[in-house]
């Protein structure tokens, strides 16, 4: 039975907000920019540039690495003089995930938690995608004032690829990775009802039936 559900999405797409809808019907903990709060927080730095992060293994990382390299854990103890251990931070930020994917009754947008999570039976994994014409006239409500948003769309799906295949040696456009691919055309509210669907269903160990075929 599935009490996980992982939700990796392209830029644009809503599948943050499918993510919480899918979470509020469940009644399970969204993990989303609460899994970065709690790298943060252990940090001891501001969460506001955690926010900055989402995959990128770029400059929020370090910032929260010196804030662990200045009386963080005992894990981090040790860093480079030049404070900067990216990947270490990041495997940090999986062990969070891989909990979280024990303790169930939760849904992860991103952070490569489908990597995380991959080999464990108990957890759904979801993709959700869009067309570009749907993406960017997503993308201009929330940033209004981009003048490239192409190029920006672009940038953050790549920078989403490069964060996957470097930490997992991933793929994550490949669809073997997900047991869900979904068109977010259909609906944001159609999408987690078919999540929750595939949930339910998991636990019951009902199969669709074949359909008859003429002879």
């Amino acid at each position: 039975m599935f009490n996980v559900v992982t939700i990796a999405r392209e830029y644009g797409s809503g599948g943050a907000e499918v993510g919480r809808r899918t979470a509020e019907m469940l009644g399970w903990k969204l993990l989303d920019k609460q899994i970065i709060e709690r790298v943060a927080a252990l940090g001891e730095v501001d969460p506001a540039w955690a926010e900055e992060a989402d995959e990128q293994s770029t400059r929020w990382w370090e910032r929260v690495l010196r804030g662990f390299s200045h009386g963080g854990p005992e894990l981090y103890i040790g860093v480079a003089d030049d404070g900067v251990n990216r990947d270490s931070l990041q495997q940090f930020t999986a062990k969070v995930i891989a909990e979280a994917g024990k303790a169930g009754g939760c849904v992860i947008v991103g952070r490569g938690s489908q990597c995380v999570l991959h080999q464990e039976p108990t957890a759904l994994r979801v993709l959700v995608y869009a067309p570009l014409q749907e993406k960017l006239a997503r993308m201009k409500h929330r940033h209004p004032h981009e003048r490239d948003l192409p190029a920006l769309l672009h940038h953050m799906d790549a920078e989403r690829r490069r964060y996957a295949q470097k930490y997992f040696g991933r793929d994550s456009t490949d669809r073997h990775l997900y047991h869900l691919c979904l068109n977010s055309t259909m609906g944001l509210d159609a999408c987690a009802h078919l999540i929750v669907n595939a949930v339910h269903l998991s636990g019951t160990g009902q199969r669709a039936e074949k359909p008859e075929v003429p002879v």
